[in-house]
């Protein structure tokens, strides 16, 4: 069931995609914020300033081609920008050349729309508690619960925040008037607010069964799941650049609370490796589709292996009410064969394709490949419309790889009409197989090896029984070089690969030895590429009090 959430967003959505586009994050003031006092008073009102924050994980196609496939997947090692031919969209061209330009729109659209949800978040903080008085109705669990979304939701956009662009203006209240123009923050100061909401939002958030059927909102799991990525990143950020990266000042290996804290999702009995049994599922894709597959399907959505993931629907509506996904539209097949034996368009566009390199990490009979990507000369075949399918065509793909974790059936996307980020299928931002890597990962560094095979092992062991080659094998010793080869594999066009690159301090050797496939060697400058830059336009309106780092 899709979370009860939507119901509420088709009233609010429209008049939040109004000033969508505006990029200036100080400029958004929507009405319910004229006059707080007379709206914040039932918990009608807190439902509705919660949904308003969560909201912003459903703008367009920030979340899913922006921040997962432009800025986390083309300017690694595992995407090429893809499309109809190089000149096809050239700023994807330019992220995975590592040459983005500062007033590149990319920037300015996911800055501006986390910053939304963060605005959204404070707002909820600082007038919903007071509900409990103004609404003698209210129940003071759910006020409190609301609260504790509305730190959720600002902790994880903060997250991705200082994970694409470093430090960021630091903004826990709504601001006043003289508090528009903000400087960048240290990381450090940024990950102490979100170690902060999250402490206290674990503490009030149930479980994800503690919802009922409201599936979706944060959860104590959720909450936990990210604290310990947080560790996990910093300890990474203090490992491999403590001492020699200023913008790394202050931070310190937490390798033993993000174990902590990624055991504990774990062993809450809320979450499995989805077809970790040899279990098969029906889906669109067929009534024995296995689990790895499984969990890459609108079926899929909100199964027990996501942890958090943003809620998508497709309804057939407009470009300002859709609620979808845009990663199926992107990234999806340009060309096929039709009966005729001749090359197609589908309609989708083909970018974010899948490089030979990260094919060649999978041993052969891994299901995890054909779940994730097909290559010219393979017998898969993509369902075009009507529920008919086709033989995938490569003519434009400069790989001759084609993604496919993110297709979508014809029945519910393009049959259905609608524009293009309204593919039905959830973005999964955290799986249960992620915590289990987090935690084989911290182990590891805290020397505790045994464990660390026990956890990438069980990942090892989903990918397996999804199939029946015997394929991955279960390690018998694991290194931290396994770790990063398990991840790369696991979450292959999930966004995450870049960021990987940059916290394990291996970027520059890694990128400057992958040119891209039409020959552009690429440079990782140290200390300037490990952050995108900050969006021009936002540098220019603090009349210099927000700079860029060096180099940008």
């Amino acid at each position: 069931m899709k979370n009860k959430i939507l119901k509420y967003l088709s009233i609010l959505f429209i008049g939040i995609i109004a000033f969508g586009c505006n990029s200036d994050f100080l400029e958004v003031k929507p009405q319910a914020a004229e006059n707080s006092a007379a709206f914040y008073l039932t918990q009608e009102h807190a439902d509705q300033a919660i949904i308003a924050a969560y909201s912003q994980f459903n703008n367009i196609a920030v979340w899913g081609v922006g921040i997962m496939q432009r800025l986390g997947d083309i300017p690694s090692d595992d995407a090429e920008a893809g499309g109809e031919d190089i000149s096809d969209v050239p700023e994807l061209q330019d992220f995975g050349r590592l040459t983005p330009l500062t007033t590149n729109g990319v920037y300015t659209e996911v800055f501006g729309t986390l910053y939304r949800a963060i605005y959204f978040s404070n707002i909820a903080i600082e007038e919903i508690p007071g509900i409990k008085e103004t609404d003698p109705n209210a129940d003071p669990v759910t006020i409190d619960r609301r609260v504790a979304e509305a730190k959720f939701i600002r902790a994880i956009n903060y997250f991705y925040l200082t994970q694409i662009f470093g430090g960021v203006p630091y903004v826990d209240h709504v601001l006043g008037g003289d508090e528009y123009q903000k400087p960048r923050a240290a990381i450090k100061e940024i990950h102490e607010l979100i170690e902060t909401d999250l402490k206290e939002a674990i503490e009030v958030l149930p479980e994800r069964s503690g919802w009922g059927e409201e599936v979706g909102r944060a959860t104590k799991g959720a909450a936990k799941a990210l604290l310990g990525r947080l560790y996990q990143f910093e300890s990474s950020y203090a490992k491999n650049y403590g001492g020699k990266d200023s913008r790394f000042d202050g931070m310190s290996e937490r390798w033993d609370e993000s174990l902590k804290y990624s055991e504990e999702v774990i062993n809450s009995g809320e979450y499995e490796l989805i077809g970790i049994n040899g279990e098969k599922y029906e889906s669109w894709r067929g009534a024995e589709t296995d689990g790895y597959r499984f969990i890459f399907t609108s079926d899929g959505d909100n199964s027990k292996e996501g942890v958090f993931e943003i809620q998508c629907v497709q309804e057939g509506l407009g470009w300002s009410a859709a609620r979808g996904n845009a990663l199926a539209q992107w990234s999806s097949a340009r060309y096929f064969y039709n009966e005729d034996g001749n090359a197609t368009t589908t309609g989708f566009w083909g970018f974010g394709v899948p490089t030979q390199a990260v094919w060649d990490t999978f041993e052969p009979g891994d299901p995890r490949l054909g779940a994730s990507m097909v290559r010219e000369g393979g017998n898969d075949s993509l369902q075009i419309s009507d529920g008919e399918w086709f033989p995938y065509c490569f003519e434009h793909c400069i790989t001759n790889i084609y993604p496919t974790k993110w297709e979508a059936s014809s029945a519910e996307f393009k049959d259905v009409g609608g524009p293009w980020h309204s593919a039905p299928q959830n973005m999964r931002l955290i799986r249960i197989s992620e915590v289990y890597l987090n935690a084989a990962e911290a182990a590891l560094e805290l020397g505790q090896n045994d464990k660390a095979l026990k956890y990438i092992n069980k990942v090892r062991e989903r990918a397996r029984n999804c199939g029946d080659t015997g394929v991955p094998a279960p390690l018998t010793s694991v290194s931290l070089d396994d770790i990063i080869s398990e991840r790369r594999r696991e979450f292959v066009s999930e966004g995450k690969r870049f960021y990987d690159l940059v916290r394990y301090g291996i970027a520059a050797d890694v990128l400057n030895a992958s040119p891209t496939a039409d020959g552009f060697d690429r440079e990782f400058v140290v200390g300037k590429h490990e952050f995108h830059p900050l969006p021009e336009r936002e540098v220019t309106l603090s009349n210099g009090i927000l700079s860029q780092y060096e180099g940008w």
